[in-house]
């Protein structure tokens, strides 16, 4: 049975005495019923008390949506009764579905594109303690749910989450009519219990839609022109040998480290003196470098190194790949240069793996001669998540935003917004944008699913490598260098995780 509770949550900073029409409509129509209007401070409270397990993850949603998004499966779950967000209206009795041992959930209004409605969180409704509000909170957490979690609850999150739970007939998904309908709405069916939020009127919809359709043709035409050369992504996936793909995880311990370098003689000592406090054993590391155009004695000073290091190592490499390619250090971030930077550092990255990784190999870690700074046991770690393809969180400031913005969740649509960005053929938007989300985003899951990779340390499982995942030298889905490798690796089939809480520190320059 569903409880005559209703759950809302106030807009941030306002005061939840003052109850506009909309809320009203929900006591007018349904008395005697026991109103919960929840504030931001109410609800820190409540998941103190009674879901202490989450409220870390709760305080790590850096936006209000978010945190509101999440915290109603919660709330039904210990309450049960009906959450309907703030500026939704009543415009019928609940009491044709207070009966219901099901969770009742409606599908949201079909988009003016033709793609199907996805399930609509705005109004949901349930008993207290039924095992889906559990199911749902566990995605809430997990790598690959929390990615839906944090950018896009009402798109594709709780589809997900209903579509993966145990019992389907434990969950009544309506059409749009019952909960998900606007005001503005003709026709509607006769179940029409609640209605959203009006939308904007359905001209406003159509022009809007008009102009966004050649905004979006105008870009992608402009992005066409622009990009360049390029190969088939179906060619770049075709090169990635299956069998290797399809394998498990390695088991053994034979790790190669991988370090591009360039003008980097500074950090040389420093690199391999954080390299000698590794925890793991060293006659199970081979040691690669591979230098290129250097002008500050880099490539002596690392031959010098060597020799004394070979003795405590299974194996010590080193090899040069010169580019010829003088971008001042200043300047590297510039929009313009980045197709030629990025696509230079691939081939870099790609004659190592040549010259470096063999069948005596079972583990590769990438790591720039610039981290300065990681745990002792930061390979076991990355190892113990039980991928084959991870990175941790490089930040400058122990708890601060992450540096390699490499390593990202993509957010983007296929819209105007996405071609918008494009420059020499990848996609650039802007780092404050909404298109990207990175792994200080998400410091309240232990693992998530990315879209892409940073190289500023980064675990490959060896058998990839050797299997013809390497890193786009030509623009793999707009991307290039790690950032290809790791949407080239997500669609053959290994999906790169990140660990926002293992932090490693890069130099702040």
């Amino acid at each position: 049975m569903i409880p005559p509770v209703l759950h809302q949550i106030c807009p941030v900073g306002a005061p939840p005495e003052i109850r506009d029409s909309a809320t009203r409509s929900w006591m007018e129509h349904n008395p005697g019923w026991t109103h919960k209007l929840w504030t931001e401070r109410d609800l820190l409270s409540f998941l103190d008390g009674a879901y202490p397990g989450f409220l870390r993850t709760y305080c790590g949603l850096g936006r209000p949506e978010m945190r509101r998004g999440a915290v109603r499966y919660f709330l039904l779950d210990h309450f049960g009764g009906v959450f309907a967000d703030h500026g939704s209206a009543c415009v019928a009795p609940f009491d044709p579905i207070l009966a219901e041992t099901r969770v009742v959930l409606c599908r949201d209004r079909a988009g003016g594109d033709g793609a199907p409605a996805s399930i609509f969180s705005g109004t949901m409704a349930g008993p207290a303690g039924h095992p889906f509000w559990r199911h749902a909170q566990r995605r809430l957490t997990g790598a690959e749910g929390a990615v839906a979690a944090l950018h896009d609850f009402e798109g594709g999150f709780l589809d997900e989450t209903v579509a993966q739970f145990a019992d389907p007939a434990g969950v009544v998904v309506h059409d749009a009519s019952l909960f998900a309908s606007s005001a503005d709405d003709a026709g509607a069916a006769a179940v029409r219990l609640s209605v959203r939020p009006p939308f904007r009127t359905v001209r406003r919809r159509r022009l809007q839609g008009v102009l966004n359709g050649l905004r979006r043709r105008y870009y992608l035409t402009r992005h066409h022109l622009t990009r360049g050369p390029t190969v088939p992504e179906a060619a770049q996936r075709a090169r990635v040998d299956r069998a290797a793909v399809q394998r498990p995880a390695s088991t053994g311990d034979a790790l190669v480290i991988l370090v591009p370098m360039r003008d980097a003689a500074e950090h040389i000592e420093p690199f391999l003196e954080a390299i000698a406090r590794l925890d793991y054993p060293r006659h199970r590391i081979k040691l690669a470098f591979c230098e290129g155009d250097s002008q500050d004695g880099s490539w002596q000073r690392i031959q010098a190194a060597a020799e004394r290091l070979r003795p405590h190592y299974r194996d010590v490499v080193l090899t040069q790949k010169h580019i010829r390619l003088e971008i001042d250090r200043s300047a590297r971030a510039l929009p313009g240069l980045q197709r030629r930077r990025r696509s230079a550092l691939a081939r870099v990255r790609n004659h190592l793996i040549d010259s470096a990784v063999d069948e005596t190999d079972d583990w590769a870690l990438w790591v720039d001669i610039d981290v300065w700074r990681f745990a002792p046991d930061i390979v076991s770690r990355l190892r113990a998540t039980g991928h084959r393809i991870v990175v941790p969180n490089c930040v400058i400031v122990p708890g601060g935003r992450s540096f390699d913005l490499n390593s990202f969740v993509a957010c983007h649509r296929d819209d105007y917004r996405y071609y918008r960005a494009m420059r020499d053929g990848l996609h650039q938007p802007r780092l404050d944008g909404p298109d990207r989300l990175y792994l200080s985003d998400f410091t309240h899951c232990d693992a998530v699913a990315l879209d892409a990779v940073g190289g500023t340390m980064l675990l490959v499982d060896a058998a990839l490598h050797r299997g013809g995942l390497r890193f786009p030298e030509m623009p793999y889905e707009n991307l290039v260098e790690t950032e290809g490798f790791g949407a080239l690796a997500r669609d053959v089939g290994v999906r790169p995780v990140g660990l926002p809480r293992l932090e490693i520190q890069h130099v702040p320059w």
